[in-house]
């Protein structure tokens, strides 16, 4: 019960703390309609030095609260995971994200076409997207083959039909909320790649294949999205990938061995 508390705890205060954050004045998010001479100061900011050739740029209180509730929403994930709670945590998370974005969607004119949701950059995304993923495809099936699971029945359709909708709400997470929010805060693509990648990856401990293989994913979709912008294929692609993986690689064969893993892994 003290678990769940906690859990409850955790993903309360990562929507809250996203949701009631000052929006940004430096750069995307800044107040529209407002006069050229306004100017509009946040409560509190941070400055990242990075020294060279370039300068300093302030994070908002909004986008360190949004990259706080990332995290957090990780922690969660784990906590859930560990205490067999995925099937509920999962729809709250998608719930309360899904919250988020359709009122920022409501009160910022741009702000899905900004996110990612958008068709801008949409050829190149999905084509370099279907190349990756293929790769990744390839590799499973190869494993599929090896461990006599490389089964198309049963489990795999209702997960293809399903599992998009979550992977979606996961790449706008690591992507919007985490990369998005770290580039602006003036870090390189050659750092943001790998903290990024990282910060995926380690939400699949303690299975430290999986780990591995999403962290390598991680790391080609926020290239990906730090170049074209782009939401939709990386969150298709993911659901896709995560379907397969769950079947041909992890020989999952029921929704609870999904949402908690197998009783004797």
């Amino acid at each position: 019960m003290t678990c769940r508390i906690c859990l409850a705890l955790v993903t309360s205060l990562a929507f809250a703390s996203a949701a009631t954050a000052q929006p940004d004045a430096f750069g995307t998010d800044a107040y529209p309609g407002l006069p050229p001479n306004v100017r509009v100061t946040p409560i509190a900011s941070i400055a990242i030095p990075l020294g060279g050739e370039l300068a300093p740029r302030r994070l908002s209180t909004r986008q360190v609260a949004e990259m706080g509730a990332v995290v957090l929403t990780g922690v969660g994930h784990l906590v859930a995971s560990s205490q067999d709670a995925s099937g509920a945590y999962i729809p709250a998370v998608m719930a309360g994200w899904g919250s988020y974005v359709g009122v920022r969607a409501l009160t910022e004119p741009g702000y899905l076409t900004d996110a990612g949701f958008t068709g801008e950059n949409a050829g190149r995304a999905w084509r370099d997207a279907t190349l990756v993923s293929l790769g990744a495809f390839g590799g499973m099936a190869v494993v599929g083959t090896a461990h006599g699971t490389l089964d198309t029945d049963g489990l795999l359709v209702p997960l293809l039909v399903l599992y998009p909708a979550w992977s979606l709400t996961q790449q706008f997470l690591v992507q919007r909320m985490l990369t998005r929010n770290l580039a602006d805060a003036g870090l390189p693509p050659a750092v943001i790649t790998p903290i990024s990648a990282v910060t995926f990856g380690s939400v699949h401990v303690p299975n430290w294949d999986l780990t591995a293989t999403t962290t390598f994913m991680g790391a080609a979709f926020t290239h990906l999205y730090q170049r074209d912008g782009n939401l939709w294929p990386l969150g298709v692609y993911h659901g896709a990938l995560g379907a397969f993986a769950y079947v041909w690689v992890l020989d999952r064969g029921s929704w609870d061995e999904v949402l908690n893993g197998p009783e004797n892994p």
